[in-house]
């Protein structure tokens, strides 16, 4: 199957998008030139319900629309193309309206290290035990998701890319954290990289194999978005891409896909099935991850769905994420109180192999913060939000509940106060 690249100079051309209304090809036009928009030819013919693509998840999950900008930007936006004001003067406007858009969240510019005074721009360190590795050659995607928190990674006038080649810098920092046990590429995608350069990426942790090093994985959509990549009769690299999976598990180390499926839509069909057997087949176990998102799946009869299915495949359910507040937020975003209602809903109509699923959990800047409850004060009658942090820039500071005052439209962890026990009593 050849891979073939849509995007905004080319999606006028696909047979689907020609029946379409011309005001919705002008918005893609608009928006698409802000939010960065890629999809192929394995998401628009196996993938999108085209008789119902307003609708459709896997359409806005791919195609971006008006209201994923904030009104006063689009007009402005728009009217600015209308005139036909200089390049010069829109390229402003839009990087102005990008920087409104919060590009780096939970403070990630934070999570650099630095490696004998150099800085790491292709690495984040912000757990203890785990280092984020953003390889220079992965740091685009199959197709890009609309509401993606790493966006900049995507836009090359912002300079606010993490990524770097140097695996030797990499291992050396390694080397000198013994409290680091695991590596995950990520970007960006790392399995739109060849076999080969994947492969030297691996050989050289192989070889320098420093002794706290038990753990590699891979986050990534390509079961999603390209899973032909997975499949030797389909793909001229998929034996090479299998026999690599098998080389890294074989060796001793844990290998996982941490697989981003946003809806169960992606699950339901043969390719992607068989993907999933040959990677499993190779030494791999895939975790599953994704955020709720309003207009994608902000149903709880669709999680619990996706859920079963991804028990059913030999997946491993890890976790639920809140939409991060960056890019095209203010379209995804859902309040907390709802969410962790969504939440309790789907994990009661999963089956057990279904509770390893962490959520619902947020990103935030001193770590993923899991929301466990909405609960009953007896003695004020107030509501809070009884959390943890599962993940926490100060390891110690983990799995100790804290409560926050409860706000039905808070979509966010900074816009709630925490509270000391002693107040509500």
């Amino acid at each position: 199957m050849r891979f073939i690249t849509i995007n905004a100079r080319n999606y006028r051309e696909v047979e689907y998008i020609r029946y379409l209304p011309e005001e919705v090809k002008r918005e893609i036009d608009i928006v698409s030139s802000v939010i960065p928009f890629k999809t192929n030819n394995y998401v628009v013919d196996y993938l999108i319900d085209w008789d119902n693509y307003e609708n459709d998840p896997i359409y806005i999950l791919n195609f971006p629309n008006r209201n994923m900008m904030k009104q006063h930007h689009y007009e402005k936006l728009k009217d600015a193309y209308d005139r036909g004001i200089p390049k010069p003067d829109i390229d402003k406007l839009i990087f102005n309206i990008r920087m409104d858009m919060n590009p780096h969240p939970a403070q990630q510019m934070t999570n650099v290290p630095n490696l004998n005074g150099e800085e790491l721009k292709g690495v984040q360190h912000k757990y203890r035990d785990i280092v984020l590795f953003f390889p220079s050659q992965g740091q685009t995607c199959h197709a890009h998701c609309t509401f993606c928190f790493r966006w900049p990674q995507f836009v090359k006038d912002m300079d606010l890319k993490f990524s770097m080649r140097e695996i030797e810098k990499v291992i050396d920092y390694i080397r000198i954290n013994p409290d680091v046990n695991e590596i995950l590429f990520t970007g960006g995608d790392p399995m739109v990289m060849d076999p080969a350069t994947i492969r030297k990426y691996f050989e050289a942790l192989k070889e320098a194999r420093p002794g706290n090093l038990k753990h590699i994985r891979f986050g990534t959509k390509s079961l999603s978005y390209w899973p032909f990549a997975f499949i030797p009769q389909l793909s001229e690299e998929g034996q090479d891409m299998l026999d690599l999976l098998k080389d890294i598990a074989d060796s001793g180390f844990h290998l996982a896909f941490m697989a981003h499926f946003n809806h169960p839509n992606e699950l339901d069909n043969e390719i992607v099935q068989e993907a999933i057997y040959n990677i499993r087949q190779a030494g791999a176990e895939i975790r599953t991850q994704a955020p709720i998102l309003r207009h994608i799946n902000d149903d709880s009869q669709v999680w619990a769905q996706m859920w079963k299915k991804q028990v059913e495949l030999g997946l491993i359910p890890y976790y639920m994420f809140i939409e991060r507040e960056t890019g095209p937020y203010n379209y995804f975003q859902i309040p907390l109180a709802e969410v962790y209602e969504l939440y309790r809903n789907a994990i009661r109509e999963s089956g057990s192999f279904a509770k390893t699923i962490t959520g619902p959990v947020m990103s935030a800047a001193k770590g993923k913060a899991h929301i466990m409850g909405v609960m009953d004060n007896p003695a004020d009658g107030e509501k809070y939000f009884m959390m943890q942090y599962v993940r926490h820039r100060n390891y110690k500071q983990t799995y100790k509940p804290f409560f926050m005052e409860y706000d039905e439209k808070a979509t966010w962890i900074d816009q709630l106060k925490e509270v000391s026990v002693g107040s509500m009593v």
